[in-house]
């Protein structure tokens, strides 16, 4: 891939890409911040000497996935916001010392850690979906969780603790 190639790229295939993924995205500003995120991945992988045989039709296919990624990715907060919704619902008056606590330790997991938790056990997501909305492998997940669990219980001094897990659905959020 030169210069040249990505030159005519932009200027014959572009347009017409990025309108066709706004339309699968939802906005244009989502199709085109998917057609050129697939652009800079194509140029990635060129750079490493990975033959494209056709940039449009790769460019397309990459665009395409990256535009329904992020499709199931809101469509899968929306679902959380709309679970969530009894939990915002609760003033913070009215939390006990173990919300509190657990809002607290949550707070010190790191971002992947607490993301997963929040997830699995107050979204309801099964590890798959977990998996799809933060675009990573279900052993990631799994391993995330495990050592949340892990961390939760040393932060939290839990004693019905079995093993150093922690029973993260039994608290309150």
């Amino acid at each position: 891939m030169d210069e040249f190639e990505i030159r005519t790229f932009i200027s014959t295939t572009y347009p017409r890409l990025v309108a066709a993924v706004a339309l699968v995205a939802g906005s244009w500003a989502a199709g085109e911040d998917a057609v050129q995120e697939a652009l800079v991945r194509a140029w990635e992988q060129a750079e490493r000497g990975t033959t494209i045989d056709s940039l449009p039709a790769w460019v397309t296919t990459v665009s395409f996935n990256l535009a329904r990624s992020r499709v199931r990715r809101v469509l899968a907060e929306r679902r959380l916001r709309a679970r969530m919704a009894d939990v915002d619902a609760t003033p913070r008056a009215e939390w006990d010392a173990a919300t509190i606590d657990l809002r607290r330790a949550l707070a010190d997991l790191p971002r992947r850690q607490r993301e997963v938790t929040v997830l699995r056990y107050y979204g309801g997501f099964d590890v798959h979906e977990i998996a799809t909305i933060l675009a990573v492998t279900d052993g990631t997940v799994k391993t995330l969780l495990h050592r949340a669990r892990q961390r939760l219980a040393g932060l939290l001094g839990d004693p019905s603790t079995n093993g150093g897990e922690l029973d993260v659905r039994s608290r309150a959020v």
